[in-house]
């Protein structure tokens, strides 16, 4: 142990033991103290950030101190697993250039919600860890037209890794087809894999040793519409390091069949690589299952939820090389932003007044389940949907379409801010449709095809047709040729979309219905009264 000058006063350093060429300080570490003490964990290292002098004389150091609001994803690398053969940090469809949407503007931090915050979160997390590389899945920036705002975090969080002598590989996917390789070739440090649409192999080293090989493929235009895995399987990789694992990063459309380099599970077990890092859908799903040789397979997902459709678990993926060429991939939960959708069963006789205490006491335990799980957002968007059978369902759903009603209730809880960013019904009528279909009236008509939509049947192909053929103007218009082009369009003419659609619409004519006849009753009673 020594004392140095790193740029925050005399502090004491030592060596590590199993990382030589790093040094940490040997303060007390209170990561929790007041927020102006809110610089650990201190890493020291012989380098600096960008922004200081690229020449300082040997033995002198410098104090990574990462962002305040992004400490607390740092501070979990305390808590997970360390692995014998070495660590990765690998990083999905990140979209830099771009801000989340549905937001409310005057929401305090915005600007710490981006995918830019992410990533610095991110970067914080892999230094501190002492990975050996990162690795990202394609759609690093959004498109061309967002390159310069995206350059200055791509450009800081490559600065750092490499400073702290992590390697950073990437492929490219669809929406920075154009405008990473452009940014790569000013980006000092940041290496791109299988330019051109032909497979690369790359071997990823640390302190003289092969960790990892990667096996990579990019997207040589924003469309692809054959599966690039053809190529692999004629031409398998050739492994020259026995033990090493060899892992494949891939951007594509996995057993789709659009313009997005669509291609098949089955294709990824013909190929034999020990674990696939895969990019473009937003959902993460590695670790969910394995192929049959046992590898892990799947989507690293978005960085952070972009919207309220992409809810739950977000951040990087600690990927673990175990000693003999085995991979453990472990997901760090750390996005500052998180969406959730909640389902709230309303009680039959609720008042529209208290629907707002029921979405807060539901907040309340999302938000406590999630902090108990070490998961602390700075934001919360809530996507409600309320369930049941309760009277009155006329002015419930006006309640819910009221936006300027429920729009700006907000709660903090703890270190996280909370909204709602969506409400929808998804009532039962509470009448017994069976006995209404006898009828023949509007309302049992109505009753007749809701009953109808319940199950597969010809009778149903029948009404979906019709109500297709009416739908297919629509949806063929103009306007709805930007739609099409959204993250998470889903064909609003597929038979499960228009059942859907049916239902929540007949439910509601029907219980309007009912109500204007009840209505119509109390009036000729009194009338008569």
């Amino acid at each position: 142990m020594r004392t140095e000058n790193c740029g925050k006063g005399k502090v004491p350093v030592y060596k590590q033991a199993d990382q030589p060429s790093r040094w940490r300080c040997a303060l007390p570490i209170r990561p929790y103290a007041a927020p102006k003490d809110l610089f650990t964990p201190f890493t020291l290292k012989r380098t600096f950030y960008p922004s200081l002098p690229k020449r300082l004389p040997v033995g002198r150091y410098d104090m990574w101190t990462p962002d305040r609001d992004a400490l607390y994803s740092s501070l979990m690398g305390s808590k997970l697993g360390s692995s014998g053969g070495g660590k990765l940090l690998a990083i999905g469809d990140m979209h830099l250039g771009i801000h989340p949407s549905g937001v409310p503007a005057d929401l305090p931090g915005l600007d710490k919600l981006t995918p830019a915050s992410a990533l610095k979160a991110a970067i914080a997390f892999a230094i501190d860890e002492g990975v050996d590389g990162v690795l990202f899945a394609g759609d690093l920036v959004e498109n061309m037209n967002a390159r310069f705002e995206a350059l200055r975090p791509l450009e800081l969080a490559v600065a750092n890794l490499k400073a702290a002598g992590i390697g950073v590989w990437a492929v490219v996917g669809n929406h920075d087809a154009d405008a990473l390789p452009a940014l790569a070739a000013t980006l000092d440090g940041l290496e791109l894999i299988g330019l051109g649409g032909e497979w690369e192999v790359v071997p990823i080293e640390s302190q003289g040793r092969t960790v990892a090989t990667i096996c990579g493929w990019s997207f040589p235009n924003r469309h692809h519409n054959s599966s690039p895995l053809a190529e692999l399987i004629r031409n398998p990789p050739t492994r020259t390091n026995k033990g090493v694992p060899m892992l494949g990063l891939l951007h594509g459309d996995l057993n789709g069949s659009g313009p997005y380099a669509p291609f098949r599970r089955t294709e990824l077990d013909s190929v034999p690589l020990d674990g696939w890092l895969l990019g473009h859908v937003h959902v993460p799903s590695l670790g969910a299952a394995t192929l049959p040789g046992g590898q892990p397979f799947g989507y690293l997902g978005s960085l952070v939820g972009l919207d309220g459709g992409e809810p739950g678990d977000h951040g990087p993926w600690l990927i673990h090389l175990e000693e003999g060429g085995g991979v453990r991939p472990e997901h760090v939960v750390n996005a500052p932003l998180r969406w959730e959708e909640i389902e709230i069963e309303l009680p039959e006789d609720v008042l529209p007044e208290a629907m707002g205490d029921l979405i807060w006491d539901k907040a309340l335990q999302v938000t406590s389940a999630l902090h108990g799980r070490g998961v602390e957002p700075r934001a919360l968007g809530l996507r409600v949907t309320f369930t049941g059978r309760p009277k009155g369902q006329a002015e419930l759903e006006s309640w819910v379409a009221d936006k300027d009603r429920w729009s700006k209730i907000r709660r903090a809880i703890a270190k996280t801010e909370v909204f709602v960013h969506k409400l929808r019904t998804a009532f039962e009528l509470p009448i017994d449709l069976q006995r209404l279909a006898k009828s023949d009236d509007p309302a049992g008509l109505l009753a007749s095809d809701l009953l109808l939509l319940s199950h597969p049947s010809p009778e149903r192909d029948v009404l979906l047709q019709s109500a297709r053929r009416d739908l297919e103007e629509e949806v063929g218009s103009g306007r709805w040729h930007e739609v099409r082009e959204m993250r998470h369009y889903a064909d609003p003419l597929a038979e499960q979309a228009l059942v859907e659609r049916l239902q929540r619409a007949g439910t509601r004519a029907l219980g309007a219905l009912l109500a204007q006849q009840e209505g119509n009753r109390a009036e000729e009673e009194e009338a008569h009264a």
